[in-house]
């Protein structure tokens, strides 16, 4: 019920811009940018038992609490970076879109480089043996 609720909220917020667009454009980009700012706090707030229950499947898992937290970070930055981008490719920024991307993978590949490193460690001892 509430994809459907975010659905018309979204729908609703599309054809407004698209009614003052032909007015003042930069209305119509405020609109979109407050809709996507109220969705994501929206999402947020429901995101909160879903990440505590990959904590709780982590925890009874074989897997370790940082490689989850590592997975968290790194969903979350590549939903925060397509976000901006595309909200950026909307306002008709394509370079600064491709600029955002850009920072968030690298914002990734900085958040794994601890566990790369551990990695590589971890082969470099099974190949000595």
């Amino acid at each position: 019920m509430e994809l459907f609720a975010i659905g018309i909220c979204a729908l609703c917020a599309v054809l407004f811009a698209a009614l003052v667009q032909k007015t003042n454009k930069e209305y119509a980009l405020l609109i979109s940018l407050g809709t996507a700012a109220v969705l994501l706090l929206f999402l947020l707030e429901r995101a909160g038992p879903v990440l505590q229950q990959v904590e709780d499947l982590a925890a009874s898992g074989p897997l370790e609490g940082e490689a989850v937290g590592l997975m968290l970070r790194a969903v979350g930055i590549t939903v925060v970076g397509q976000v901006v981008a595309r909200l950026c490719k909307d306002a008709g920024e394509s370079a600064l879109a491709y600029t955002v991307e850009l920072a968030a993978r690298a914002a990734v590949l900085a958040a794994a480089l601890p566990a790369l490193g551990r990695l590589l460690k971890y082969l470099g001892e099974i190949a000595a043996l």
